[in-house]
């Protein structure tokens, strides 16, 4: 049985879940008629969001099961209006390729799939990173946003430093190159994550990061 969105955790900001699943719907009428659902693999600040609630972005990063043509990028822009009723837009981010990121080969099998009528469709199923990684494609970029990322799944207990360690260092075994600054990353992440365990220990609200 493959694993589901615990629906405690499904807590997406509902404007947005409802644009990403209009595009989901404009890259299924784009596709001819197959037998079986292409899988969706969520990432990146929307998968975020559905995790925790926190920083609406305006980008889709996604990968898909098979290869296809996708629409013209304009055809995959909504605009919606967020919880404070702010006007925004949403869009399929095209250059997304988790083949750049630090993935651990079983991303795929290890997401969850994402439940709701806003995501029905008959061609394509949406499915999120597991959380750990979730966090372990932002390690090769790591920009500000990347570690506010991190901290918001750990608030939510959602990975933990020794979890997030082992699951890269089986992800790096599939890697060729020089893995100096993907280990410094790494190492950032893990004391990003460490703060913030420590600040829920002392009962504040993960020292330096986030809300």
């Amino acid at each position: 049985m493959e694993a589901k969105l615990d629906a405690d955790l499904n807590a997406g900001n509902a404007s947005l879940r409802n644009a990403v699943g209009e595009i989901i719907h404009r890259i299924s009428k784009s596709l001819p008629d197959i037998r079986e659902p292409i899988k969706m693999y969520l990432a990146g600040g929307v998968a975020v969001n559905f995790y925790t609630g926190y920083r609406a972005t305006d980008d889709v990063d996604a990968s898909f099961s098979h290869k296809i043509i996708l629409p013209n990028a304009n055809e995959l822009v909504v605009s919606y209006d967020d919880e404070n009723g702010k006007h925004k837009m949403v869009y399929f981010d095209m250059n997304y390729n988790p083949t750049f990121a630090l993935m651990h080969p079983d991303f795929e099998k290890d997401a969850a799939l994402v439940e709701g009528n806003e995501f029905k469709d008959d061609k394509i199923k949406l499915y999120i990173l597991s959380p750990v990684d979730l966090a372990l494609s932002k390690v090769s970029r790591l920009e500000g946003n990347d570690r506010e990322d991190i901290a918001e799944l750990a608030k939510r207990k959602l990975i933990s430093s020794k979890e997030l360690e082992e699951r890269a260092e089986e992800a790096l075994s599939y890697y060729i190159g020089n893995q100096a600054m993907l280990r410094v990353n790494i190492q950032d992440v893990l004391e990003v994550i460490e703060t913030v365990q420590q600040g829920l220990n002392h009962g504040i609200n993960g020292k330096g990061y986030g809300r």
